[in-house]
């Protein structure tokens, strides 16, 4: 029995013996990687190919020795070409993209298609050492996909400059961030630059006339017998002559320019559009009041301010903005400009939202200035608002801080200004007023805007 046991354990060591020398001589492989199946090294693939990025691709041998089997690991690779991957496949015209670089050579990627490049300003390409930039107005994920002066906005749409470099790799537009422009600090529309510029028939005056120009009206004053006594058409005939034809304008001289607005400044006589009174209108087709006898002036009647004088005179006065209510003692101050009563204040908090008390005066007038930035925050509602010097400003870093459109979408008319605040880009010269012009398409004059002195209406306190 013993014997039987020990001659089975040594059959089955023999046998598992046989197997392992069986399996080393055996024919059989490791299983490798055809040509465009993965890879980590040269050796996972089959004969003839080369592990590239991962991929097995096809190579062939030269004449320089090296061997094209890769049995025993990645061998010499001197003297053979190896096929390598392809080269990515561009997109033509009307295929799409997110990118310029998406795209054949010469096409731009503007609105997620390849499309003809209309002079964009992209940049790189082939043989530029770099990748094809976009133009304006190009497809785009990053700022990085723009080309210099430019960043990459969803749809265009323009944003503080300060997140500009924060992409998220969605489909936006190349948008140009400055114009290279300065704010000139004039602006179009003006009526007239000197007097003489306002000696010019207006088109309301043409009608009122039945004449479109000046020898028009020379021809119809000649057949008038007298033109300082006409009346009727004729009196406006011969006062339009006088008022606005260049030798009678140019000799009495009428007309002022004053803030880029023509006034007829002649002294007048007669409230009638005859000789002696003022014309209708000046060369923009603004009405002229009639004449004042009493003053000599082409202006409204001069009237006495009535109401109050003093504060004293507002006692059981009307409040000048609450005609159901009466003034009693003390309670009610002048407004001298007016002549209105108005309930007084005493400080801010009498007054309405948006008004404060006037020290002076005690008279609630309107909030125009600042004196925190929270309160100029809270006025534009523009986190990114200052006070400065008693006035309100959105800082800019660029012109399209200026321009929330952007700046080629047809509404582009401020620029970010020397002291960082957007500014009106005005005009240089009057042939760039072409699109500003006066009633009825009459030229305008490009020139420095007056600064006038602004002036508010009080109102009452509403507690005290």
């Amino acid at each position: 029995m013993r014997t039987t046991v020990i001659w089975y354990f040594l059959s089955l060591m023999a046998l598992a013996t046989g197997g392992l020398v069986a399996g080393c001589d055996s024919d059989a492989k490791i299983a490798k990687s055809a040509a465009g199946e993965s890879c980590d090294k040269t050796s996972d693939c089959n004969d003839g190919l080369k592990c590239l990025e991962g991929t097995c691709y096809k190579s062939s041998s030269t004449s320089n020795g090296g061997s094209a089997n890769n049995e025993g690991g990645d061998g010499n690779t001197a003297g053979t070409t190896v096929v390598g991957p392809k080269p990515p496949v561009l997109g033509g015209e009307g295929e799409s993209c997110t990118k310029r670089a998406d795209c054949e050579d010469g096409l731009a990627c503007l609105s997620q298609r390849c499309q003809k490049d209309g002079g964009t300003m992209g940049m790189g390409g082939e043989g530029s050492g770099g990748p094809t930039l976009g133009g304006p107005g190009e497809t785009c994920g990053l700022t990085s996909d723009c080309g210099p002066g430019m960043a990459c906005l969803p749809n265009g749409i323009a944003a503080p400059v300060d997140v500009l470099a924060i992409g998220s790799n969605s489909v936006g537009v190349c948008t140009l961030l400055d114009s290279g422009l300065a704010p000139s600090g004039k602006t179009c529309g003006h009526e007239c630059i000197e007097a003489a510029d306002c000696c010019e028939l207006p088109l309301a005056q043409q009608t009122a006339t039945g004449a479109a120009s000046c020898s028009d009206l020379a021809d119809l004053v000649a057949a008038i017998p007298n033109c300082a006594t006409a009346v009727g058409v004729n009196g406006v005939i011969c006062l339009a002559y006088s008022a606005y034809c260049d030798d009678q304008c140019g000799k009495k001289g009428p007309w002022a320019c004053e803030a880029g607005a023509c006034v007829y400044t002649a002294k007048c006589t007669k409230a009638t559009q005859v000789v002696g009174g003022c014309p209708a209108y000046t060369r923009g087709g603004t009405a002229i009041p009639a004449c004042d006898t009493k003053t000599s002036k082409c202006a409204p009647p001069a009237t006495e301010v009535a109401g109050c004088t003093t504060d004293a005179k507002c006692l059981n006065a009307t409040v000048a903005d609450h005609p159901t209510d009466t003034c009693t003692a003390d309670e009610c101050v002048c407004d001298k400009p007016s002549g209105g009563c108005y309930r007084k204040c005493s400080e801010n908090t009498d007054c309405a939202n948006g008004y404060n008390c006037d020290d002076t005066t005690s008279l609630c007038v309107p909030i125009g200035g600042c004196s925190t930035d929270l309160q100029c925050i809270q006025q534009t509602r523009d986190i990114r608002a200052v006070c400065t010097d008693g006035t309100c400003h959105v800082p800019c870093a660029h012109d399209i801080d200026c321009n929330p459109g952007g700046l080629t979408n047809g509404a582009f008319s401020a620029v970010c200004g020397p002291d960082k605040t957007c500014q009106a880009l005005g005009c240089n010269s009057d042939d760039e007023c072409v699109n500003q012009p006066l009633a009825g398409g009459l030229h305008s004059f490009c020139d420095t805007p007056a600064v006038g002195t602004a002036t508010s209406t009080p109102i009452s306190a509403i507690t005290d």
